[in-house]
This record gives C-alpha cells, sequence and structure tokens, in this order.
C-alpha cells in the first residue's frame, strides 16, 4: 500500500513537472485577492526575440503598476516594472522561480540594481503545507522570499504557491495575509 502511495505521488510530481503551466501565464488569465487586488496578463509581445509577459496590478479597476516577464527552460523572470512613469529596469532581471518543479529546500536569489539602488532578493521553499483561501482548499509550497534594499530596508514575505494557479496566499512575518479569492484561468 505504501509503494503505491509512493508511486502515485511520483507519477503526479512527474505530470506536474511536465506540464507546461506550472507556473501559470496566459493572455486574460486572472488572480482576484481579498486587499482588493486584481492581477492580470494583458498582453505579451516579442522584445529583442523574447516574449514578454505584461502582468497588471490593479485596485477599484485602476493600474498601479504593470510588471514585465518572461518564462523559459531556467525559470521565471522579472525584467521590470511600470509604475506609470515608463518601464524602470531590473539590471540584472530577478529570478522569480526557478525551472520547474519546486522541491523543499530549494533556494535560488537574485542580485539587481533598480533605480540606481542594490537589491538582494533570496527565496527558499521552506514546506508543503496545507492552506484554505476563500478560492479553495490546497496543498502548497511556502516559499519564504526575502528583499534587502542597499540602506538596510528589508521586507520578508511567505509566499503559498500551488503548481497551475499561482500563489494563494501572501503572509507577512507580523500575521497579516492576503489571500486568493478568486481566479480566471
Amino acid at each position: 500500500m505504501k509503494k503505491a502511495a509512493v508511486l502515485l505521488i511520483l507519477a503526479l510530481s512527474l505530470a506536474l513537472a511536465s506540464a507546461p503551466n506550472y507556473y501559470p501565464h496566459k493572455i486574460g488569465m486572472t488572480w482576484i485577492y481579498t486587499s482588493g487586488e486584481t492581477q492580470t496578463f494583458e498582453s505579451v509581445r516579442n522584445v529583442k526575440n523574447q516574449e514578454v509577459w505584461e502582468l497588471s496590478h490593479s485596485y477599484d479597476g485602476k493600474v498601479r503598476y504593470t510588471d514585465y516577464l518572461s518564462y523559459d527552460a531556467n525559470g521565471v523572470w522579472l525584467l521590470g516594472v511600470d509604475t506609470g512613469a515608463g518601464i524602470m529596469p531590473y539590471d540584472p532581471p530577478i529570478k522569480v522561480y526557478p525551472a520547474a518543479p519546486l522541491r523543499v529546500g530549494q533556494s535560488w536569489s537574485s542580485r539587481t540594481k533598480f533605480r540606481g539602488a542594490n537589491l538582494v532578493v533570496v527565496n527558499k521553499v521552506t514546506a508543503v503545507e496545507g492552506v484554505v483561501v476563500p478560492f479553495g482548499r490546497y496543498n502548497a509550497f511556502v516559499i519564504r522570499s526575502s528583499l534587502t534594499a542597499q540602506g538596510g530596508g528589508a521586507s520578508v514575505v511567505d509566499l503559498y504557491f500551488v503548481p497551475g494557479i499561482g500563489v494563494v496566499r501572501y503572509a507577512t512575518q507580523d500575521g497579516g495575509q492576503i489571500d486568493l479569492q478568486k481566479f480566471k484561468p
């Protein structure tokens, strides 16, 4: 019985690993969170032979900022952001996620310059944990993400990531959380 369960888990893991939407991205895909934020993939364009995906972040129907992302065999990359004053690049891009699949204990980091400041982003998959959010109940990878800025500013957030859906919960170290309310694939 235990052997069958292990084989089933292995088969499911391999199926998820080979799924093209492990890190979901499709035009019109939308996530709505309890904070009032809506994230939507608005468009994709080709820039210097690279697909660049535009992910808008809006509140009350008004876009506050747009992330520019790329997806390749090495993972997901944050190329830059537009807060309304034009695209500001990360140099080099920030690795948001490594190549799929994720596994507990895995870590990755990025050092970049943004608007003249040095940033360091460190991520680690700390656990797989059951989580209940308004949109459903999931086993999610918990990714601890810390950002340190030149001059000492820092933030730490736990991202609850579900393959094929994305982030279902953002949790801060002070106990705050933002949950997924609705998802449109």
